[in-house]
């Protein structure tokens, strides 16, 4: 059954789609950090992929099965870790994580992109972004390690990693920078006062 999806997602993730979608990989796609009421694999689900996704957060996972009962399709979500996700090598034409991979350690985020690159096919594509440290919240919170903060956010302690312009060009070992721009958000009519600045890359499997 196909999705009436009414919804609307990140500009940069309808970046990445386009670029999928001219890509002559397989259309399979994984997401990483795919829970939540409204998960993005149901844009690509609309446009033909074949979905999976993985989540550490059961709650968020059991929100996007919600969702997938509601629409009655089956977006394949299930529990794993994206510094291990369980998937044989070259599996997917196309692996993504859009704001999930930031409350990794600096560390851990080149542990989840090795694993990124090795599950996607050669020729396949990888989406990731990254905060900058001309993001709102950088200062915000503790910073524990170069970049890494933890901040407080209704009780909970939450990491964020933030990053220099050009420093996580080096987590891409097996795969090729083919885009990279610098988004800034200056205003928003819905929350006073918001600034964000994040780094997209799209890379290449070599």
């Amino acid at each position: 059954m196909e999705i009436d999806n009414k919804q609307v997602f990140r500009s940069s993730l309808y970046n990445f789609l386009k670029f999928a979608i001219e890509n002559p990989s397989e259309k399979m796609v994984l997401d990483c950090g795919a829970g939540g009421s409204t998960p993005p694999l149901s844009l690509f689900y609309s446009y033909g992929f074949k979905t999976y996704g993985i989540d550490i957060s059961e709650d968020q996972i059991k929100e996007a099965i919600d969702y997938c009962t509601d629409k009655k399709v089956d977006l394949n979500i299930k529990y794993g870790d994206m510094r291990d996700i369980p998937f044989i090598d070259g599996t997917f034409g196309y692996v993504y994580s859009i704001y999930s991979s930031i409350h990794l350690s600096k560390k851990d985020t080149g542990i989840a992109i090795r694993e990124m690159e090795r599950v996607l096919k050669k020729g396949g594509l990888l989406y990731i972004n990254f905060l900058t440290k001309e993001d709102q919240f950088y200062g915000a919170g503790e910073e524990r390690n170069p970049g890494e903060c933890t901040e407080n956010f209704d009780g909970e302690e939450v990491l964020h990693s933030y990053y220099e312009d050009d420093e996580p060009d080096a987590y891409f070992i097996d795969s090729e920078i083919i885009y990279k721009e610098k988004r800034k958000i200056l205003i928003r009519t819905d929350v006073p006062q918001y600034r964000s600045c994040t780094l997209d890359y799209i890379a290449k499997k070599k």
